[in-house]
Formats: structure tokens, C-alpha cells, sequence
């Protein structure tokens, strides 16, 4: 092989390398030109993304944070019709658990790689920077512990079953992985598809109430006493729920469903630089310190979750975006088969 061609290869190998990009003073101050950010978020606005705009726009007071909280089904459904629009999108960065899998499907995100990135494990982000996790969700059971006697604790999937949880189980099973359905695909994950349908079956027997406020709702209605059980809460909203009084306790029954929260910047965006600079920030130890303060489990290796316990002890089923698709499509079968109820006409 002449010079020449391997010269050509070194630096078609390079260019193939994302390159990670650091808050430069250049990024900073064309951020500060464009003035604001808009920001279409599913974290809960007292606890995560609200705190995370003012401690941003107390760092860089010359950009304004516009954040909308939506679940993650209506976001990416306003992105994809903007995008239609044919004008510049209104949002400049998007999360969610699967969205960003649909969004690489439409063309419709900038690839972007935070230098504070390289603090979040590779098994959380997305290698070319289509995105990247800002928090972990662990789903667990949950109980409300003036209702339930510590011996009575279910432990494992199986305790669901018992008789005498018949119609004291709560449930959001919302089409999305972090709506509850991603109960039922971790079952069939961990159970195989014959015998988890069979549980499946045996727990549409108990009589289950639905809950229509999503999965932070089952935590708060197990706080207030209105169900005994939770058959899928994320744990770390016990922590939010207690710091209100609340009683709720959270059973890692294995393996425990991981997924998480992963933010990105959209394509065609209004204010590319403040997006940038956002995501930057959010990821960054002081962005992922507010998160942790709110009572979420920060994605970072740098920053501990306020209680270690909420990511650690327990055997996780993790499911990235792109598998999380697909394994939803799979979970929806199960539920109109065997929770209708529970399935929007």
C-alpha cells in the first residue's frame, strides 16, 4: 500500500471517531448570542428539570431555559410534527426513555458528544452521541408500609399472587416502558415467554386498580393509603414521596428493570449552542448534583445516588432505547391479551 491510500484511511478513521465538545468560551458566548433554550422534558418539574433551569440560568444568566414537561409519547409525537412543519424545530433538546430510538429513525436528531459525557458509563449513552443518559430508573415492587406488615412484604413476582392482594394492587400500564409497561416485558424477559404469559395470566386474576396518573402516581397513591401494593414503582420515588410524609418501601424483585432517561439535541434546532450548553451542563458533576438532590439517580459515575441502595444490591435488566422499541411493541401484545382494562379504547 502507497503512502498516500494509508494517509487517506488514518484520517477516514479519524473523522469516524465522535469528537466530544467542551463548554469553550466560543460555545458559551454564541449560546449567550441566541439568548434561550427550549427544552421538551419528561423529568418532574419540582423535583428535576425545574431545579436543573434555574441552576442553569444562575450559571449562565444571559440564556433563558423554556422547559415543557410532557410524557415522552406526546414530546416525540410534537417533534415529529413540527418536523413536518417543515420550520426549524421548536425544541432544541429532547429526553425520554425510547425517544430517542424513534427520533434516530426519522433523521431527526444532531449528534452531539458533551466532553462531560465521558463521566457517564459507555453502557449509557450512545457511542456516536444520538444520546446520552442524564438519570437511571430501577422499577421495583412498592407497598405502603402502615398497610402492609413487614413480614407480609412481597419479595419476589411470584408473592403478587397471593390471595390476599386480590384487588389491593396498583398499576399504570401507560404504552411505554417507563408507564408500567416495562413490567410486563421484564417478566418475559427474565420468565421466558411461555411461563411469563402464565403469570401473566394469573396476575390478571387479582383484580389489579389502575392508576391513570403514571408510574409517580402508583408511589402517591401508595403514600396517601389508597392501595396496599404497587406492582411497579421506580425507587427513587419512594425518596420524594417520603420527604412529604409519605410510608412507601421499595422490594428489588430480580431482575430489577433498568432503563434511563436519555437526553439529546434535536435537529434543525432554533438555538443549537444553548441546547449544547444545556446538555452540557445537565451531565456535567454540578447538573448531575442537582438531579441527585431532587431524589433522582444521577447517570454519572461522579455523582452517587442520595441513597446508594436505589442502583446497587440488585440484578438489573437493562434496556437501551433501541431495544426498548421493540421490546414495548412485544409488551403490548401481552397487555390487551390479558389487561385489557387497562388499554386505552
Amino acid at each position: 500500500m502507497s503512502r498516500l491510500p494509508r494517509l487517506w484511511l488514518a484520517c477516514a478513521l479519524v473523522a469516524c471517531v465522535p469528537v466530544a465538545h467542551a463548554a469553550t468560551p466560543t460555545l458559551i458566548e454564541a449560546a449567550k448570542r441566541e439568548g434561550r433554550v427550549t427544552w421538551y422534558t419528561t423529568l418532574l418539574v419540582d423535583d428535576a428539570s425545574g431545579p436543573l433551569a434555574a441552576a442553569f440560568e444562575k450559571k449562565y444568566p444571559e440564556i433563558q431555559v423554556t422547559f415543557v414537561r410532557r410524557d415522552g409519547t406526546r414530546n416525540l409525537n410534537l417533534i415529529l410534527e413540527e418536523a413536518k412543519s417543515g420550520s426549524a424545530a421548536r425544541a432544541d433538546v429532547f429526553d425520554g426513555t425510547t425517544t430517542a430510538a424513534f427520533l434516530m429513525k426519522a433523521g431527526l436528531i444532531e449528534p452531539f458528544i458533551a466532553d462531560t459525557a465521558k463521566d457517564i458509563p459507555a453502557a449509557y449513552k450512545d457511542p456516536n452521541g444520538y444520546w446520552t443518559a442524564q438519570v437511571l430508573y430501577f422499577q421495583t415492587i412498592g407497598y405502603n408500609a402502615d398497610l402492609v406488615a413487614p413480614r407480609d412484604v412481597p419479595k419476589t413476582y411470584e408473592d403478587l399472587l397471593d390471595p390476599k392482594w386480590k384487588g389491593r394492587l396498583a398499576w399504570s400500564v401507560d404504552p411505554q416502558m417507563t408507564g408500567g409497561i416495562g413490567f410486563i416485558v421484564n417478566v418475559l424477559s427474565a420468565m421466558g415467554e411461555a411461563k411469563g404469559m402464565d403469570y401473566l395470566e394469573k396476575l390478571s386474576r387479582q383484580e389489579i386498580q389502575r392508576v391513570t396518573t403514571g408510574l409517580n402516581g402508583v408511589t402517591v397513591a401508595l403514600a396517601e393509603k389508597k392501595y396496599a401494593i404497587g406492582v411497579t414503582i421506580d425507587n427513587h420515588h419512594t425518596l420524594i414521596a417520603n420527604a412529604k410524609g409519605g410510608r412507601v418501601g421499595w422490594v428489588a424483585a430480580e431482575p430489577v428493570l433498568g432503563l434511563s432517561n436519555n437526553i439529546g439535541l434535536v435537529k434543525n434546532a432554533m438555538h443549537p449552542n444553548a441546547g449544547k450548553l444545556l446538555i452540557d451542563f445537565i451531565l456535567s458533576e454540578e447538573g448531575q448534583t442537582v438531579l441527585r438532590d431532587g431524589h433522582h439517580i444521577p447517570a454519572s459515575a461522579k455523582v452517587a445516588a442520595s441513597d446508594p441502595k436505589l442502583k446497587q444490591g440488585f440484578r438489573v435488566n437493562y434496556i437501551s432505547p433501541d431495544k426498548g422499541v421493540e421490546a414495548t411493541e412485544r409488551g403490548m401484545v401481552a397487555l390487551r391479551r390479558y389487561f385489557p382494562q387497562f388499554v386505552e379504547k
